[in-house]
């Protein structure tokens, strides 16, 4: 009874013209707050930040690992490297796949068809807060190039020295290593 009376209460207000108005300006503020929600930065754009941040950490760690071994070359002196990758951290889902094959045919030989068919899914998993690929592997992203900038960098054997170490510790070929003196 008072759940109709309630009702009844609703309907006149909204009825006056100032109840029309005020319906109108919920109605704008509720768009305005979907138009506003847009801008707010969501998983997407966290998770981009986040795996760049990331990165950034991986190659500080690898810069710093490289300094300290090749600050302990011989005739290298004071020391700087940089590292530049050819991409990010790629990331392997691990995956189901079904092959299927069949034919039919006559004996004659004039009659013969073969179908074949191949599906790939990736695997999910329930994280708690959804589902999730599941990750098989993460491979580190590939190094481009290598400048170590030092002080013996003007003679050829520190030259050789430094560009032997960076390219065993690193697995890179020397032509993408550059060495050279420090001003």
């Amino acid at each position: 009874m008072e759940l109709k009376k309630l009702w009844e209460t609703q309907k006149e207000f909204f009825a006056a013209k100032r109840g029309r108005g005020l319906l109108l300006l919920l109605g704008i503020a509720g768009i305005l707050l979907i138009f506003l929600s847009e801008l707010i930065p969501g998983q997407e754009q966290k998770a981009a930040v986040s795996a760049t941040e990331d990165l950034e950490v991986y190659v500080e760690k690898l810069e710093g690992r490289l300094l300290e071994t090749v600050a302990l070359v011989e005739g290298v002196g004071e020391v700087k490297i940089m590292l530049t990758l050819e991409s990010g951290v790629e990331t392997v889902y691990a995956s189901t796949e079904k092959n299927t094959q069949s034919s039919t045919g006559t004996t004659s030989g004039s009659d013969v068809s073969n179908q074949s068919s191949y599906e790939n899914e990736v695997v999910l998993v329930d994280d708690g807060s959804g589902r999730q690929a599941l990750v098989q592997t993460a491979l580190e992203p590939e190094i481009k190039g290598v400048a170590v900038v030092c002080q013996g960098g003007d003679d050829i054997a520190v030259i050789k020295r430094v560009t032997d170490v960076v390219s065993v510790v690193l697995g890179i070929p020397t032509s993408r290593i550059c060495v050279t003196k420090m001003m």
